[in-house]
């Protein structure tokens, strides 16, 4: 399958079979693909919370009535997080980590990077949208997700019908200097579920009207 084949084919699931679990394995393989996701200063300012059991159904009372039905019914929810705030300790795991990987072959390559990192971070601290900043980067995120859940066999709804407050207070968010942005559920739609495209197929504007070239 390639990938506009991918984007074409993967939908919002609407209501799950319940009685389906996504294996282990297959959670973890989303989530690797997550983790390649690319972000601002590859500064990856995010944390994800899979929940099953007694969890899932904690974060449960922070569900919107419209959105409790295909909560219940979902393998897994997963709660994309932020950071509302630098993070030193995270800056310099990513640092650490870059410097493992190869990516920084001198020590002025690494102070450079350390540096910009900084830069970017404190730029947005200063102008008051730090974390509308780190929410862009979740939400490129959860896009990664959705579709590597796809391209496993799996189904997927984003819920944006949450009390996001009571998702940090639930989880202790705020404690870690952390805050929700989304909440996306995994699993296997039922066979009726009703936003199939086979009943409600596929709408979006055409790349004529959303694009404008210039020279």
């Amino acid at each position: 399958m390639d990938f506009q084949e991918l984007l074409q084919k993967r939908y919002t699931t609407k209501h799950y079979d319940s009685s389906r679990v996504v294996p282990d394995e297959v959670v973890k393989q989303i989530l690797e693909c997550v983790r390649l996701t690319p972000t601002s200063v590859n500064s990856q300012p995010y944390h994800f919370y899979v929940l099953t059991g007694e969890s899932k159904q904690k974060v449960r009372d922070a569900v919107m009535d419209f959105n409790q039905q295909r909560y219940d019914g979902a393998s897994h929810a997963i709660v994309i997080a932020s950071k509302k705030t630098i993070d030193e300790d995270h800056l310099a795991k990513v640092l650490a980590q870059e410097e493992v990987d190869g990516r920084l072959p001198t020590a002025d390559i690494k102070a450079a990077q350390d540096k910009s990192r900084h830069y970017f971070s404190n730029l947005h601290i200063q102008k008051g949208d730090f974390v509308a900043w780190t929410g862009k980067q979740s939400y490129i995120a959860f896009a990664t997700m959705v579709y590597a859940a796809e391209a496993l066999g799996v189904d997927s709804t984003a819920l944006e019908g949450i009390e996001f407050d009571k998702v940090d207070e639930l989880l202790g968010l705020d404690a870690k200097k952390e805050t929700c942005q989304m909440i996306v559920l995994l699993g296997y739609r039922d066979p009726n579920d009703s936003n199939t495209l086979d009943r409600r197929p596929k709408s979006r504007l055409s790349v004529a009207e959303l694009t404008t070239f210039l020279n």
